[in-house]
């Protein structure tokens, strides 16, 4: 992989950020044009600098990078808009979000689809975080994720006949196919209504069926594509709740 030496007023995101000797960070940025980029953000702990307003999780920004290794150095940032969020549920949303990205993408591999769906989901859910969009814009994430990461699932059709889903029939989901309709004496331990796979492809989640369903789905997904990579958050929020 040729690393970039210099990027110019490039829209990004703060995926993550940890201390870099005593004054300064080193910051995971989610680039429009050139994906995951890390950078030293020099003296961004000092607390007269600039950049400890700018580089926040919740703004999209305007960076600029230079430096040969794949280490860059930042040379400036703005913020381009800011997006408030206020409960806890959101906020563990963008850090799930954000653990994802990491996960499945690699350094400097853009993915300007991801990046228009990410900051989407910033602007939707600032404006409303209620549990039935938060759980919305969550599946479609990661369900365009999956797609670009080459692993898009069908929602309409049984994976082995080509047949659309029927509602009143139970289906099982094997993530390198899809679904599949359950055979007498072949039950497995999970199934899921077709009426709910059927609503999870329309965005309709105002059952709470179709939300947990649509959750188990993706996490089986997810976790079958991303192998030993495992979500911190989850251990997080499974020990914390």
């Amino acid at each position: 992989m040729t690393s970039v030496n210099k990027i110019l007023l490039e829209p990004a995101f703060v995926l993550h950020t940890r201390p870099y000797q005593e004054t300064s960070l080193i910051v995971e940025f989610f680039t429009q044009s050139f994906g995951r980029i890390n950078a030293v953000a020099k003296g961004a702990k000092r607390p007269k600098s600039p950049l400890r307003s700018v580089l926040t999780p919740v703004s999209r920004l305007s960076v600029s990078l230079s430096g040969k290794s794949e280490l860059k150095n930042l040379s400036s940032a703005e913020i381009l808009d800011h997006y408030p969020l206020s409960d806890g549920a959101s906020l563990n949303s963008i850090i799930y979000i954000n653990e994802l990205i990491t996960k499945a993408t690699e350094k400097e591999d853009p993915h300007k689809i991801i990046f228009l769906k990410y900051q989407n989901f910033l602007e939707n859910i600032s404006k409303n975080n209620n549990l039935d969009n938060l759980e919305l814009l969550l599946r479609d994430f990661e369900m365009t994720l999956l797609q670009e990461m080459g692993y898009g699932i069908d929602l309409t059709r049984d994976a082995e006949t080509n047949n659309k889903l029927k509602e009143d029939t139970n289906y099982r989901f094997d993530p390198n196919i899809g679904f599949t309709f359950i055979t007498a004496g072949n039950r497995p331990k999970i199934s899921f209504l077709g009426k709910d796979i059927i609503d999870f492809s329309e965005g309709k989640f105002e059952k709470k069926s179709v939300r947990a369903a649509s959750k188990i789905i993706m996490r089986t997904a997810l976790d079958y594509h991303l192998g030993n990579k495992s979500l911190n958050i989850r251990k997080y929020l499974t020990k914390n709740n």
